[in-house]
């Protein structure tokens, strides 16, 4: 083999671009006479690419062979057999002259320049190379550079340009070193080639085929597999040389054997080194790793294996796993934080801190209970319902020794064993499919599993995201019907009966080998304790239908009021939606209605909602009423549309802004309820207000009762609410609550009140409200938004209007979570699905208008609104956690 190979693949790689492009003077008219040579046509052009692609890819194809023969013979030799030097020599060559042949390549515009990429070129004119891969790195000798040392290749080409001032960076590509730069690389002895070199050797030793436990120890194993990442950390600072590689990772291994002592550090590199191993040195089959609250999914990571091992050999081992948390929590780059020394050093001196806080005895106590627990893929206890994190428990049980701690493994059933004990736990449920149903049409889309073994459906598994099963199993599903299933989740009502919330691939799976003849239920001590005694109320939600009839129907709009005039009760009015609530029916344990819903949007006919259903039982815990106290109540007579309605009133203050230390009496929800009305809500307001230009804007969500279907309900007497579209209308309002008298004329400044309909009378308040409060809009001046006005004035409306709703949602799902536990509450998979969606909506709409493109920014509002009244309908069907009085909406359950 001679190095004059590689001189031969540059020369004709350089040929290849003078096939491509034509160089030099020449006659590009051949039917005019020149001095001039006639230019070579297109079809010559192509005749000479092709002939520079044979003859490269022949001499590729002879570097291959010479490389190939080499390691064949080297290997077959290995350690010490006759001629063992010979081939070591011929065998170092041939992987010098591949090295060489990829520098050529990447030193002159770097890793990834298009001119890097020729070879592809040539492979494809060959019929080596598809067509999809004429962009990826060029793999045509021997290979490619191994996957294991390929990242340190890229970081010594990308350590010598930028020593020359060369540095590829992205968008930059194609920045064309000096002609010298291969010499400097032929010469260099610097740290970056050594850590490529020794990775490029151990990755040819480990996919040798020989087993490699025979020709090295568990701790020359651990230091080679180590060197490589410890490389690759080291190289993120880019420093001028690396530190030495093998020093390095000995400084890595050394804190090791500190922390966890040097037995364990070898039984754990034993355990690796005997692990069954694919062609590359990588773990087969995958293995199943933790490390402290770390829980990737199965990995054929040796180093990965290696650290689930160590962290696992003891509970004083486990604990300082569990500690690395406090610093770098490994998922977000597990690469630096499992091969930093600093990172461990810091984790142990952690570990230390809580031993002398707590004593060691109680670290490992703590540690020792939670170490062979089943882990879920965020590492926590697989069986806890609240996915609190491991090194939470490990927190409370420090504080608390005998503190109750979830199961630390998952209980498996029968899917005809169902007991009520399963409720509110995590298990595993086996049964055969027997049929799915899917609720087309709603959103979600909810799927439900019934099982043959479950009589009458006492347990069942749902899920909001079926088209995760339709991509999986058809679409309908008809790759589960008939088959043995083994499903895993928390177990809560659902329908009639009980089922397992399944949202995630990994907890349905299909049982290959059937449920098992041997398959036994668990036993576990929660199944034989006595049941909770639950002591239940009347609910309010379903006392607000219980005097009613079936087929008993209301109706409520819900518009937004904007007051375009601060201080002057003067407001225009946007219909948002018409909800119809009917009694579908009522017994003595549960009342069921059904919602079905108009939307508006702006510009376009109203469009329909699907129909859900609201399931009010006639007991409830009292956990589940409200807790939140009004800051004022009363009683007032309200009119709507000339009907009038004896209601009690209050009215419960929130935090203008999130952040705020006190409530605000300007920002706060009133709700207006009456015996007399089925789901006893006649009217809600809900206000906020915001700053423009110095000047304070209220904005109003009404939602107000509909006396006559079908036509628009309006506060007062009928007469007196006619008004002219886009026209103001005189209006009544109560009287201004400021303290100073500046303050009360400026609020009796705007428009007079209307003869005919006199100012409510102001409410009983059991709280002082604050000075700053201003006139509640009972009877407001209203403009409806039909008037012609401007696409952008339109759009301006349109975007302040959904700006409302979407702070109003989100100070609204903040509330929920806090009155339901803090950050840790789950929201219901829909509704986080939609508060997800609806970010990415408005990151939408603000590129549309960046661009200037209104028409696309409108239509994305249009969408943000949907999703808006995903959550909105939530919130509604949980206010019962902000009124004391109930509101008659109530939870929705899409059954």
């Amino acid at each position: 083999m001679k190095r004059a190979r590689i001189v031969v693949l540059a020369g004709l790689l350089l040929s290849f671009a003078g096939a491509v492009d034509c160089f030099g003077q020449c006659n590009p008219d051949p039917f005019k006479w020149s001095m001039l040579p006639h230019c070579a046509s297109i079809m010559d052009r192509l005749s000479q690419a092709a002939n520079a692609a044979k003859d490269f890819n022949n001499q590729v194809a002879q570097l291959n062979s010479e490389i190939g023969d080499a390691r064949d013979k080297y290997w077959k030799r290995y350690p010490d057999k006759p001629g063992y030097e010979q081939a070591e020599l011929a065998f170092y060559e041939g992987l010098w002259n591949k090295d060489m042949y990829y520098l050529m390549l990447t030193l002159p515009a770097g890793m990834n320049d298009r001119v890097t990429k020729q070879p592809n070129i040539m492979g494809m004119l060959g019929g080596m190379v598809s067509p999809e891969d004429i962009n990826k790195f060029p793999t045509n000798v021997d290979g490619g550079i191994r996957p294991y040392a390929f990242p340190l290749f890229a970081n010594w080409v990308n350590a010598l340009r930028r020593a020359e001032g060369r540095e590829e960076t992205k968008g930059d590509e194609g920045n064309f070193a000096t002609p010298f730069i291969l010499a400097t690389a032929i010469k260099d002895r610097s740290n970056w080639r050594k850590a490529y070199e020794d990775a490029r050797n151990w990755a040819e030793f480990v996919s040798s085929g020989l087993d490699v436990s025979k020709y090295v120890t568990p701790k020359a194993y651990l230091l080679h597999q180590m060197e490589a990442d410890v490389n690759l950390v080291n190289a993120k600072a880019k420093p001028a040389d690396l530190p030495d590689p093998m020093v390095a990772t000995k400084g890595l291994y050394d804190q090791f054997v500190k922390m966890f002592g040097e037995k364990e550090v070898l039984d754990a590199a034993a355990a690796v080194l005997h692990a069954p191993k694919n062609s590359m040195g990588g773990l087969s089959p995958r293995v199943e790793v933790s490390i402290g609250s770390y829980s990737p999914r199965a990995s054929p990571n040796p180093m990965l294996m290696f650290f689930a091992h160590v962290t696992n050999s003891s509970p004083r081992s486990y604990a300082i796993s569990l500690c690395m948390d406090q610093f770098n929590y490994p998922g977000i780059d597990v690469g630096v934080n499992l091969n930093t020394r600093e990172t461990w050093a810091k984790t142990f001196s952690c570990y230390e801190q809580l031993v002398a806080k707590y004593g060691e005895a109680n670290v490992l106590s703590a540690a020792a209970k939670l170490k062979g627990a089943e882990k879920n893929a965020m590492g926590g206890l697989r069986a806890d319902p609240r996915a609190g994190s491991m090194t939470g428990w490990f927190q409370a049980l420090l504080k608390d020794p005998k503190a109750a701690i979830p199961d630390t493994y998952v209980a498996h059933f029968r899917a005809s064993s169902y007991d009520q004990h399963w409720l509110g736990k995590i298990v595993e449920v086996r049964g055969t499919v027997a049929k799915v149903d899917l609720e087309k049409g709603k959103f979600p889309p909810w799927a439900t599993i019934h099982f043959k073994e479950s009589s009458g459906d006492k347990i069942t598994a749902y899920t909001p995201n079926s088209d995760m099963w339709q991509e999986m199993y058809g679409d309908n599903f008809e790759k589960l019907i008939g088959k043995p299933v083994e499903v895993y989740g928390q177990v809560g009502d659902w329908k009639e009966s009980a089922g397992v919330r399944i949202i995630d691939r990994d907890q349905l799976k299909l049982l290959d080998s059937g449920i098992g003849a041997n398959f036994a239920d668990s036993k576990p001590d929660w199944l034989t304790a006595p049941l909770p005694v639950k002591t239940l109320v009347d609910s309010p939600k379903y006392l607000a239908w219980k005097k009613f009839p079936v087929g008993t129907t209301v109706s409520y709009e819900t518009r937004l009021l904007h007051e375009y005039q601060p201080g002057t009760n003067l407001y225009t009015r946007t219909k948002i939606s018409v909800n119809t609530f009917r009694l579908e029916s009522i017994d003595d344990k549960r009342a069921v209605v059904v919602v079905s819903s108009m939307v508006w949007h702006m510009g376009e006919n109203p469009r329909p909602s699907p129909e859900t259903k609201l399931v009010f039982a006639a007991k409830e815990e009292p956990g589940n009423l409200p807790l939140a106290t009004p800051n004022e109540t009363g009683e007032e007579a309200v009119e709507i549309s000339g009907k009038k309605y004896a209601t009690r009133w209050n009215s419960v203050w929130q935090k203008h802004m999130g952040y705020d230390a006190e409530l605000d009496p300007q920002t706060f929800t009133k709700t207006w309820t009456s015996d007399d009305v089925a789901s006893g809500v006649v009217l809600t307001h809900h206000q906020e207000h915001r700053e423009i230009v110095g000047k304070e804007y209220r904005d109003i969500t009404e939602t107000i009762l509909m006396p006559v279907a079908s036509v628009e309900p309006e506060l007062g007497s009928w007469s007196a609410h006619q008004v002219t579209p886009g026209a103001p209308a005189a209006q009544p309002m109560t009287p201004n609550r400021s303290s100073s008298a500046e303050g009360s004329m400026n609020g009796m400044r705007a428009t007079k009140p209307a003869p005919t309909t006199p100012a409510a009378p102001p409410p009983v308040q059991t709280t002082v409200p604050n000075s700053r409060r201003r006139p509640e809009p009972t009877t407001a001046q209203t403009i409806p938004s039909n008037g012609a006005t401007s696409p952008q004035v339109e759009f301006a409306r349109h975007y302040g209007t959904v700006m409302t709703r979407a702070a109003r949602v989100r100070a609204g799902l903040a509330q929920w979570q806090r009155s339901h536990g803090g950050s840790s509450a789950v929201l219901p998979d829909d509704v986080s699905a939609a508060k997800a969606r609806m970010e990415d909506q408005f990151q939408s709409v603000v590129n549309s208008m960046r661009a200037g493109n209104t028409g696309a920014a409108d239509q994305g509002l249009n969408d943000v609104e949907a999703t808006l009244t995903v959550i909105e309908q939530f919130l509604a069907n949980n206010a019962m956690s902000r009124f004391p009085f109930d509101t008659g909406f109530g939870r929705i359950i899409a059954r």
